[in-house]
């Protein structure tokens, strides 16, 4: 039950993150570090889990979201 929560945190996270950034506000910036703190999350779940594809995925956005930080603050 706990992993199922912890899941479902991380997808409102990323509904949240997504939404902020296709609403292209001026606080839309502040989706990158969401995005990023939900990623991160499932980053880790899918490494728990051994489900490299989704790991690798969930890595690469982290990154993609850095550089969106970056860009952005």
């Amino acid at each position: 039950m706990k992993e199922k929560q912890q899941n479902w945190t991380s997808v409102i996270l990323l509904l949240i993150g997504a939404t902020l950034l296709a609403l292209n506000l001026p606080s839309s910036k502040w989706a990158f570090p969401i995005l990023a703190m939900s990623r991160i999350w499932l980053s880790f779940l899918m490494y728990r889990r051994r489900d490299w594809p989704l790991f690798i995925m969930n890595f690469f956005y982290v990154i993609v979201d850095i550089i969106g930080i970056i860009r952005w603050f």
